[in-house]
């Protein structure tokens, strides 16, 4: 195999001034690479300098991250981190991203860790770099370390410190070699090296908003998707998913599309089907075309939609975990002056990627190449590996941009298909979903039933919580396992017993003195090979149990005749421990941020109605993850002629410590806001027992140009409005603002109407209905 380092050398990769690399040119050196014969890909070692950091003699450098970008912008921040602590401009960097062969293993994205986790070993790495090389300058000039002043990658003597003027960069240093330094950690979390990190105010890139690099080709047109890759010989294929959940397959009859121009084969395992041509309308034509006998379950696979919150009640859990209980709730309840009780729902909820998925894999040279847009490439590579009973070492994940992101999305899924067929067949193969297919077979945000009863005293103080949570079952979660995907469960590649599910909590920021939360997992009929997968969707859990959790506080603000601000700030107040009140500063920051944003003017809700069509009102959720808080506060018009929800305005007031790039953080809470937006109005997936009835844009809807906000604030606090406090950590910032939009638009509509909406989506015909009880 070319080492790495030689690879970028015969590829020209870094050139000053570019800010992205052209996957051309990688394709180019491992369709090279792959003409000399049978590859290996081995892990580059996280503990050699070498396998983070590349600099080239025209002084610039190439950053190798584990993580992949979403869309937010993760490669410039972490541009501008590395750039600061390595003491070199901005723009003579460039950044490598979850190509699993050329950048160290972090897992991939997901959790909204990049920054939180992994980019303070990116911090780490290039501060050691820089040490290493002041002290090759230090020895290039005979003179101490202390002695050498750095701006841009160019080393000097201090004014006094032997002839005024001289200079070296560090290309000069060591451009073409090697560091050869061996850094220490347990894994790629914890790597580092001698050098400390800079202190914060010494940092020149963060804070700042450099242009994204990968804007300008997504906007032009010019940027290579993985949707776009072309290989020599290349095939494609379509799949024929089985027509109800759980038929099994009886018999294919090929000759009914071997005559069809194109053709190249059909590929079968078990109930996995898929068809092969030369040209992709060629495999959609035949796939369509294709005779498949299937034998129908005699039992239906799962309850109907409408009947799943029924069923989700009434069914034995499959498992439960340990209740969290503070007091006596029993106790608490029983002495309130009064008892409030409220149930939500939330539906199994799709990824609805614009983008289907899709994944090219190439086997040729006796190795196996996978061009895909999964976030976690990783992940990818280690379960098409299980899955074929093939080495990893002869396994690559080039990771590129595509639309599928924020989740288990189907794009693993497409992966190991590509795979599959192409080992199969022995020559580059492109998978790609249909609309239908996408909607109907990808992984879902599992559904939840909440129960949840509240007391309050004769001084409308909470006294008493109770949080009861049922979810549909998580069994299907995780990447490094086969038996995750669709095609391994279709060909029967899967564990005896699923793995246990979970049901998440709320978080327990609020001060009631008898609180319980309970949680348990609901199994459905149908274990393997279902269109109700489970898999993690944008903050997993969060939305769900966040509508729940904060549309009760409100019901329990309105029963106190408190303004829904001052009830939450009071709750938080009041609460003791916590990390020596740390989140609970932040969260009052953040609540009290918004509501000075919104102009919130004190009161109960609901307010007072008016007599017209249009009803306004205002709704406010908090809600804290891992060490990120946001705040948001919507104000809605409701019809009531129609049951229209339109969200007019949007305050969130957002602290994730330390940011890296504001205009970035700005887009990336919009994004999130309007992605949560379109589960509170619209998504929800429909299935009939039997099948999934959602599965186009009219019967699967999603937010539209006509219901975005007119104004949408964003508010980042940075741990304290006052100060803009730098001195915090850089924490995740990709998902927390997803959590308050669901109670947030139920809390507002309250506010307009008066009236509860306890199950999501809050479509117009359901308005209509809360209004006419």
């Amino acid at each position: 195999m070319i080492p790495r380092r030689d690879f970028l050398k015969a590829s020209g990769l870094l050139v000053a001034s570019v800010a992205a690399i052209s996957i051309e040119r990688v394709e180019g050196f491992l369709n090279q690479a792959g003409a000399q014969g049978a590859a290996l890909y081995p892990d580059p070692d996280f503990l050699q300098l070498d396998s983070w950091i590349v600099i080239r003699p025209d002084n610039t450098a190439t950053f190798f991250v584990g993580k992949t970008d979403l869309g937010q912008g993760t490669g410039t921040a972490f541009r501008q981190i590395m750039s600061d602590e390595l003491d070199i401009a901005y723009e003579n960097t460039t950044c490598v991203m979850g190509t699993t062969n050329l950048t160290v293993d972090q897992g991939g994205s997901g959790g909204s860790d990049a920054l939180q986790t992994d980019g303070y070993p990116m911090r780490r790495v290039a501060a050691e770099a820089r040490r290493v090389l002041l002290d090759m300058a230090a020895t290039h000039f005979s003179v101490p370390v202390s002695s050498l002043a750095v701006s841009d990658g160019v080393v000097s003597l201090r004014a006094g410190e032997g002839t005024p003027g001289r200079s070296v960069t560090y290309g000069e240093l060591i451009g073409g070699k090697r560091f050869n330094v061996t850094l220490t950690g347990k894994n790629t979390d914890t790597t580092t090296g001698v050098a400390k990190l800079k202190p914060v105010q010494e940092l020149k890139n963060v804070g700042k908003s450099p242009k994204r690099y990968d804007v300008p080709a997504k906007v032009d047109g010019t940027l290579k998707w993985a949707v776009d890759v072309k290989l020599p010989g290349m095939v494609h294929a379509r799949n024929v998913r089985p027509p109800v959940a759980g038929a099994t397959l009886v018999s294919i009859d090929e000759a009914s599309v071997k005559d069809l121009p194109g053709f190249v084969r059909v590929v079968s395992k078990g109930n996995y089907v898929a068809v092969v041509c030369e040209r992709e309308e060629q495999a959609i034509r035949a796939a369509r075309q294709l005779k498949v006998s299937w034998k129908t379950p005699a039992a239906p696979a799962f309850p109907t939609s409408e009947d799943l919150f029924t069923y989700m009640r009434s069914t034995t859990p499959s498992s439960a975990g340990k209740p969290s209980v503070v007091g006596s709730v029993d106790t608490g309840l029983t002495s309130a002056a009064a008892v409030i009780e409220a149930r939500y729902d939330v539906p199994f909820q799709g990824h609805t990627a614009i983008g289907p998925a899709h994944a090219l894999a190439d086997p040729s040279n006796d190795q196996l190449t996978i061009y895909s847009n999964d976030m976690k490439s990783y992940g990818l590579r280690n379960g098409v590996a299980r899955f074929l009973d093939i080495p990893r070492e002869k396994v690559r994940v080039v990771w590129m941009d595509g639309p599928q992101a924020y989740g288990r999305t189907a794009a693993d899924d497409a992966g190991f298909e590509a795979a599959f067929v192409a080992t199969a067949l022995g020559r580059p193969v492109r998978v790609q979903w249909t609309r239908q297919e996408e909607t109907a077979w990808d992984t879902k945000g599992p559904a939840y039933a909440i129960s949840m009863r509240g007391g309050l005293d004769a001084h409308g103080n909470l006294v008493a919580l109770d949080y009861d949570a049922r979810a549909a079952d998580h069994n299907h979660l995780g990447y490094n396992e086969p038996d995750t995907v669709l095609i391994a469960q279709l060909t029967g590649q899967r564990k005896a017993e699923p793995a246990p599910g979970r049901a998440s909590y709320p978080s327990d920021m609020y001060a009631v003195p008898n609180r319980r939360m309970a949680g348990s997992v609901i199994p459905l009929p149908l274990v393997w090979e279902t269109p109700l997968r489970t898999g993690n969707l944008r903050d997993p859990d969060g939305p769900q149990v966040t509508f729940a959790s904060e549309s009760f506080i409100d019901e329990l603000a309105a029963a106190a005749k408190a303004d829904p601000v001052a009830f939450r700030l009071k709750l938080i107040e009041s609460g003791t421990g916590d990390d020596s009140g740390f989140k609970r500063a932040r969260s009052i920051a953040c609540i009290k941020a918004a509501a000075e944003k919104y102009g919130w003017q004190p009161r109960p809700s609901p307010g007072t109605r008016g007599g017209g069509d249009v009803l306004t009102g205002r709704g406010v959720a908090y809600a804290y993850r891992s060490q990120t808080v946001v705040a948001e506060i919507v104000e809605v018009e409701v019809d009531r002629k129609t049951g229209r929800i339109w969200v007019k305005r949007v305050v969130c007031a957002h602290d994730c410590g330390l940011v890296i790039n504001p205009e970035a953080l700005t887009r990336t809470i919009e994004n999130g806001l309007l992605h949560s937006l379109s589960r509170a109005l619209y998504e929800e997936v429909k299935f009939d027992g039997t099948t999934i009835t959602s599965v186009d844009w009219i019967s699967s809807p999603t937010l539209t140009h006509a219901d975005v906000p007119e104004r949408i604030d964003i508010v980042q606090v940075n741990g304290d409005p006052n100060q803009n406090r730098p001195d915090l950590p850089h924490y995740g910032a990709g998902e927390t603002m997803c959590k308050p939009m669901l109670a947030a638009v139920a809390n507002a509509v309250f506010d307009a109407t008066g009236v509860r909406l306890r199950r999501v989506p809050f479509t117009p015909a359901r308005v209509l209905a809360a209004l006419r009880t």
